[in-house]
This record gives C-alpha cells, sequence and structure tokens, in this order.
C-alpha cells in the first residue's frame, strides 16, 4: 500500500473493532485530526462526512494512517473553528504543576483554565478506535481517563 501524504482537509477512513465497520477524520493544518462521531457501514460522500458531529481532535502519531490501513476518501474545507493550532492540558509528572502548551510554548494554569482542553498526548489507532466507540456507546473512555490531567 502506497504510503499517505496527509495534507489540510484530506478526509481519512478509519476501520473500527467491528468488521465491516469504519469513521472518519479530517487531517488538520496544525498536524492534528478531528475525528467524526459515527460508525459507518456504508462509504459516504466529503460533504456527508463533514455534516457529522465531531468527536474530539487530537494529535495523531505520524505512521498511523499508514500502519493501520487508513485511506484518504476526500477533501474539503476546513472550518475557520479549526484553523488555529489547539490549545492542551499538561500535567507535570513530577510536580504536578499544570500548564497550557500549544506550538511549544507552554504557560502556567489553573484547574479551571485547563478544564475542557484536551490532555496532551499523541494517539495511536487503538485508543483512537477505543475513544470512539466509547464515546458512540455513552461509556467513559479508559484511554482518556488514564491521560486525563484532572482526576
Amino acid at each position: 500500500m502506497a504510503r499517505i501524504a496527509k495534507k489540510p482537509g484530506d478526509l481519512l477512513i478509519l476501520p473500527l473493532s467491528t468488521q465491516g465497520t469504519h469513521a472518519y477524520c479530517q487531517w488538520l493544518p496544525d498536524g492534528t485530526a478531528r475525528f467524526f462521531l459515527a460508525a459507518c457501514t456504508t462509504e459516504l460522500k466529503a460533504d456527508e462526512i463533514v455534516a457529522l458531529p465531531v468527536a474530539f481532535r487530537v494529535l495523531v502519531f505520524n505512521d498511523t494512517p499508514n500502519r493501520y490501513n487508513w485511506a484518504k476518501v476526500g477533501k474539503s474545507d476546513i472550518p475557520a473553528s479549526c484553523i488555529n493550532p489547539q490549545l492542551y492540558a499538561k500535567k507535570d509528572a513530577i510536580t504536578g504543576k499544570l500548564s497550557i502548551y500549544s506550538e511549544g510554548n507552554e504557560k502556567p494554569a489553573t484547574p479551571d483554565e485547563v478544564k475542557g482542553l484536551e490532555s496532551m498526548a499523541v494517539w495511536a489507532h487503538p485508543h483512537i478506535v477505543e475513544r470512539l466507540e466509547a464515546q458512540l456507546e455513552g461509556k467513559e473512555s479508559m484511554f482518556l481517563r488514564s491521560i486525563s490531567v484532572l482526576a
């Protein structure tokens, strides 16, 4: 299989754990991907994909799309809300101090300031699938809980 060169706006299809089901994401300018809240059994067109609700937006390991048989299925405009780099919550493993991270910069933060921010992590396919399927089933993602900066 040819290597996937991910470009902003690309729409990708990825397999879920149940045979014959898949999900979609869109690659964004800051190297993140926004994942759509749907488990599909048929292929959707680009306009149908981007009309789906967004489940989450995370950094994805560079090799994940190739390693786990993702495929490009189209391209779509990036919404204005996804043009700017995402802010992340971080917690120092030694001191426990919180910070907000964006594009290599960190600033100290309070629990209120990091509340609602995505925890800083790079995601691989198995964790993306676990989180997406948990969200679809109305359950808590065990992986997301394990990396959450706020207990």
